[in-house]
């Protein structure tokens, strides 16, 4: 079992259930986040848990606040600009790729045995068909271009130092501390008071995963002997999207009217996402336990 485990962006609604999954099994969690992060909240109260405000930018500090431990995993979860504009800002984007090659030489200065960093499914880029780990990569926007250029620069470091490196391909996961802008919080936000939703034609293949499965999932790929490398994370059932909201709809018995077509799609036309996680099952044993309409009820009664 591991002694100490480090996570950056740990206020993450990824972070925070992460550090749940190992406060279950009573690990010591060290969860560096931000100064004065109005998010703090959302941590759990434990002993097992020590909380570390540091700027991403300065994360070379962290050693010293761990006085010296020996940490068994690191997880480099902190990334800014996440959502639209700010996903084509270069500079800052850049900016993200500098902090996850100075969290990597961090992990290597605490004697780190297991480097494990989030990506995304943005690194993929326009997809045709079922995708799986060695799917062609072309990022169309400078996150993913980033992220994708971190994957390639923090494989090559921690060959160089012995450590192991996971990363993560992660797919639409959705659940409680969720971006209030996402289609599924602000739909579900609309359905409770049943307003009128204006929704693209929603014709594409989508993979939503819960929060918590994601959890699991990066919990395990820690703690389970596995191969190194990339690994897609997602529920592996992809559907319509349109299905999806209708199921959201039923749920919260909602009248809201939905307008699929009202609003059109962007000059990169319609983007399917069909996520393999074959590599995750056989590496893990792995496979998700919260179904959509599971999720969206855990969420509704989180919000309510």
């Amino acid at each position: 079992m591991f002694k100490n485990v480090v996570i950056t962006g740990a206020t993450s609604f990824i972070g925070v259930h992460i550090i749940k999954e190992y406060l279950k099994n009573n690990c010591n969690v060290i969860a560096v986040v931000r100064p004065n992060s109005k998010k703090i909240d959302r941590l759990p109260k434990s002993d097992y848990l020590t909380i570390i405000e540091i700027g991403m930018e300065e994360i070379e500090k962290l050693k010293d606040k761990v006085k010296n431990k020996k940490i068994d995993v690191f997880y480099h979860l902190a990334w800014d600009g996440v959502r639209v504009p700010y996903r084509d800002d270069v500079i800052l984007q850049n900016k993200n790729y500098r902090c996850a090659i100075n969290a990597m030489k961090v992990a290597k200065s605490l004697a780190c045995d297991i480097f494990i960093g989030s990506g995304s499914q943005a690194e993929y880029g326009r997809c045709v068909g079922e995708i799986n780990e060695t799917y062609e990569t072309r990022p169309t926007t400078e996150y993913g271009k980033a992220k994708l250029m971190a994957y390639e620069k923090l494989k090559i470091m921690a060959k160089e130092n012995n450590m192991k490196f996971i990363w993560t391909r992660i797919f639409s996961v959705y659940g409680i501390y969720d971006y209030q802008g996402t289609l599924i919080m602000s739909a579900l936000d609309k359905m409770k008071r049943n307003e009128i939703i204006p929704l693209t034609q929603c014709i594409q293949s989508w993979d939503f995963i819960y929060v918590e499965d994601v959890a699991r999932a990066m919990y395990l790929l820690a703690s389970t002997p596995c191969m190194d490398g990339i690994y897609n994370i997602a529920s592996g059932t992809s559907r319509q999207l349109k299905d999806f909201i209708m199921d959201m709809k039923y749920i919260c018995k909602s009248t809201s009217k939905l307008q699929f077509g009202a609003i059109p799609y962007n000059s990169e036309g319609v983007i399917s996402f069909e996520p393999n996680i074959d590599k995750l099952k056989k590496n893990l044993g792995w496979s998700c336990r919260v179904e959509f309409d599971e999720g969206i009820k855990k969420i509704l009664k989180f919000i309510n």
